[in-house]
């Protein structure tokens, strides 16, 4: 029975190493729209930025998690 205390996380590691090769393909593509869209804010004006929402120290973190950005940008609203 000690076969199986030894087992248990070289499957664990197994398993995860086989989901990530599934998603391996997909990192490119994603990467390339990052920059690209990274790119094309940059390029932008403060002003275009400002019709927006978005401030130019803003782009790292939308760029980075959208969500969590937009749940602070709500957090930190003054109430209506």
């Amino acid at each position: 029975m000690p076969y199986n205390i030894v087992d248990f996380p070289f499957l664990a590691l197994a398993r995860r190493l086989t989901q990530m090769t599934r998603v391996l393909p997909s990192w490119p593509a994603q990467d390339k729209r990052l920059r690209r869209n990274r790119h094309e804010l940059a390029q932008m004006s403060t002003r275009e930025l400002n019709d927006l929402g978005i401030g130019r120290g803003d782009i790292p973190a939308l760029l980075d998690d959208a969500v969590a950005w937009r749940r602070d940008r709500d957090r930190c609203k003054p109430p209506a």
